[in-house]
């Protein structure tokens, strides 16, 4: 059952404890989208480069070394990002799963995504900031909450490794990769401005008592 903001939040002063729907959020659907579209273009490609051979060795005079190579190279390479991308999506698809999760808000913290309770002083004010892409090396406008340093230890060093995507994701260098915020999470009937708002209340009233 769908909550109003105004629901939710009578709830939770009233009784100390409220859990939402969980909902995936719009980046999630977006990569769905994405990795569907790149393993299409893979099997384009793929498809091409099939009909293309018999083409290519003709206009050529016949199968040689270095061609044999070159074929056996591109499929390989055709491969293998195919395969990437597929285990791509296929983590995509579970993350989305773990999205519709419940998020509870309550004094001992913040559950989402199946992680919690997160306690209130682990993290800041839900707010909008640029943060790493999750696919590119540029930055995004991204709804979130900054680790203090208590949530940073907590989550890179004590979460379990398997659970710390469903926080953010990572970034850094590849050998050095970090968590360095939590992203709001969707919830269903709300926008993600009243998912912020709660949020935000819901901290200052747990954190000031």
């Amino acid at each position: 059952m769908q909550i109003d903001v105004n629901q939710a939040w009578a709830t939770l002063q009233s009784t100390g404890h409220v859990s939402l729907p969980g909902e995936t959020a719009g980046w999630s659907n977006a990569s769905k989208w994405l990795s569907a579209v790149l393993i299409g273009l893979i099997a384009v490609l793929a498809v091409g480069f099939v009909i293309g051979l018999p083409l290519f060795f003709a206009m050529n005079g016949g199968l040689f070394p270095g061609s044999i190579l070159g074929v056996i190279g591109g499929l390989a390479m055709l491969v293998a990002l195919g395969l990437i991308v597929r285990n791509w999506r296929r983590r995509g698809k579970r993350h989305q799963v773990v999205e519709t999760q419940p998020v509870i808000l309550e004094a001992t913290g913040l559950t989402l995504r199946g992680v919690g309770p997160i306690p209130w002083q682990d993290f800041g004010m839900a707010e909008r900031r640029m943060v790493p892409a999750e696919h590119d090396s540029g930055y995004i406008l991204r709804a979130v909450m900054p680790l203090t340093a208590s949530g940073f230890h907590n989550v890179n060093q004590l979460l379990p490794p398997e659970l710390r995507d469903r926080i953010s994701p990572a970034s850094g260098p590849m050998w050095n990769r970090q968590y360095s915020n939590i992203y709001v999470p969707g919830v269903s009937g709300l926008k993600t401005d009243e998912v912020m708002w709660l949020i935000n209340s819901a901290r200052e009233l747990f954190v000031r008592s």
